[in-house]
């Protein structure tokens, strides 16, 4: 939960991204110490005032960019840059693709908010996103009214779907239940060697992972499709799950029609409108950043480039996240404030407390 004194800092920093800001600015409104106000923050949510500002700033300018007609040169300069050229650079940095091809074909993108107020989860916002869902749904079943499998980003969100009556009697779901964003992995998705060096990253018997993860994905395995609808978040860890499927259905020349309908973690929304994908060049763009950890040349969805570039940093040393846990190492709940403070990267309490556990025994990370 967050205190009143960084309720004040954030809320400051957000009602003026479109302002001239400074520390002294910020300090002067919260009467703190400028050196407060910077520690305060970085303490609170893993990274400088100055980084978080200017991830709000350019999604703030990739909303106007969707959204409104305005000149990129005027959106450039209400965010505070000199120069559209500047702009350009920073945005293409952050997602991937520059601002004019980005207000052409305004993909999805990753929400990325430090919350003052976390999102309240009541009867009404349920209601909302279940009726995105069923719209969305609805929407694919009169556009592709053929064989569908619709693949979901784990357990929890099929039960969510099973306890919300969310599952057309037409449609087949099956949940994929990884984390490919953790351990090792091997070219041929599902083969042997694939299933062997998962089950080892994950701390698993091979019984186990093939209960777990292989024996829900048998319909994908078994069956034949025309459609098949992917549904998973825009945090890192959905994102790697992501590619790993479109990979293996390219690695098994699947010749469907491909959906993305894309869930906002941190606001517990889901985007209304399903995005067509074409699968060729992910077992590339798998093999890559999954296989050899670098950064993939391809074309990638915005979401997808933000979350490929956290994905080959946080392990590092100079990670945001372990540098955290190096600070905190001590504490007792530092498992619950990652959670809380870095929902970015999606990762679970087991990751956390695997890379704890690595610090601790002095590995090299």
């Amino acid at each position: 939960m967050i205190d009143t004194n960084m309720k004040r800092i954030l809320d400051f920093v957000e009602n003026n991204l479109t302002e001239d800001f400074s520390l002294s600015k910020l300090a002067n409104h919260c009467n703190f110490s400028t050196y407060y106000c910077s520690v305060i923050f970085h303490r609170y949510f893993g990274e400088t005032m100055k980084s978080y500002m200017q991830k709000r700033r350019l999604l703030c300018a990739a909303k106007e960019l969707k959204s409104t007609n305005d000149r990129i040169v005027d959106i450039a300069i209400k965010y505070g840059y000199s120069s559209q050229e500047a702009f350009s650079r920073a945005f293409s940095d952050m997602i991937g693709m520059a601002p004019k091809r980005f207000r052409e074909n305004p993909l999805p993108i990753a929400v990325y908010q430090k919350n003052s107020s976390p999102p309240f989860q009541n009867n009404e916002n349920t209601a909302m996103k279940n009726e995105t869902i069923k719209n969305v749904q609805g929407e694919i079943e009169r556009n592709y009214p053929l064989k569908t499998l619709h693949i979901l980003n784990g357990l929890c969100m099929l039960d969510s779907f099973q306890k919300n009556d969310l599952m057309s009697e037409k449609a087949i779901y099956i949940p994929f239940n990884e984390a490919m964003c953790w351990g090792e992995t091997n070219e041929k998705i599902f083969s042997t060697e694939f299933i062997e060096k998962r089950a080892y990253s994950l701390n698993s018997t091979l019984e186990e992972y093939k209960k777990i993860v292989i024996e829900p994905l048998k319909p994908l395995f078994d069956e034949q499709f025309d459609i098949i609808v992917l549904w998973f978040g825009d945090d890192m860890f959905c994102q790697m799950n992501f590619i790993t499927i479109l990979a293996y259905l390219e690695q098994i020349q699947f010749d469907g029609d491909v959906l993305f309908c894309m869930a906002q973690e941190q606001t517990d929304n889901i985007l209304s409108d399903a995005v067509e994908i074409d699968i060729d060049g992910y077992n590339y763009i798998y093999k890559a950043i999954l296989c050899d950890r670098k950064k993939c040349d391809a074309k990638l969805l915005p979401v997808t480039y933000q979350a490929m570039n956290l994905y080959l940093c946080y392990r590092e040393k100079s990670s945001d996240i372990i540098r955290y846990i190096k600070k905190n190492l001590n504490k007792e709940n530092i498992v619950e404030e990652l959670l809380t403070i870095f929902p970015q990267y999606g990762l679970g309490d087991l990751q956390y407390q695997w890379m704890i556990e690595e610090i601790k025994k002095g590995k090299a990370i």
